[in-house]
């Protein structure tokens, strides 16, 4: 199964997230599947790897927290991965920060597995708070009608680095998890 290593955020940027799914799911979006659906955190996955070596995956990620501060983050617009089952996402602000992380994550996934998925490569990636998956077409406007409504950005800040383990989009367990200084 794959596992996914990502940014989690603070309490009160969680609860903000936690509304905008709220009403998103009130507006019927028929079949859409939100992040809550998939037994996830709202989060921004780095990277995701096929194959991994559990332990020394987590001994670097705590590695990396313990060098890292929590991040600041502004999610300040919309976006979709369009397709047969279009991805609605908010988008962080990219700043050098997040950049980091990124780049440093990246230069020691070789250390835990052989199989990283290519989307999360520097110069492919792109950051995102995922919402809604599987978004009918006939769904994209009333989610944007309603998301369009709400105070934008999102301010708040990733305060803690983790790994999901996830088969056919739903999280299965969380393998670990470290705060961000």
């Amino acid at each position: 199964m794959p596992f996914a290593i990502e940014l989690f955020f603070d309490p009160r940027c969680e609860s903000r997230l936690r509304r905008l799914i709220s009403g998103l799911r009130e507006t019927q979006l028929g079949g859409t599947v939100l992040i809550e659906d998939v037994k996830a955190r709202f989060h921004i996955t780095l990277a995701v790897c096929d194959h991994v070596r559990e332990d020394v995956m987590c001994e670097i990620l705590q590695e990396i927290a313990d060098g890292t501060p929590s991040l600041p983050v502004i999610l300040s617009s919309l976006g979709m991965f369009p397709g047969k089952e279009t991805v609605m996402f908010l988008a962080p602000v990219v700043d050098q920060e997040l950049l980091e992380v990124h780049r440093v994550l990246t230069e020691r996934v070789a250390d835990f597995s052989e199989s990283p998925w290519k989307l999360y490569q520097p110069g492919r990636w792109v950051p995102h708070c995922t919402l809604a998956l599987k978004l009918p077409r006939d769904g994209v406007q009333k989610a944007l009608e309603l998301l369009m409504e709400s105070t934008f950005p999102i301010t708040g800040e990733l305060i803690e680095i983790g790994v999901s383990e996830f088969e056919a989009g739903v999280v299965k367990r969380y393998v670990c998890s470290y705060a961000l200084q």
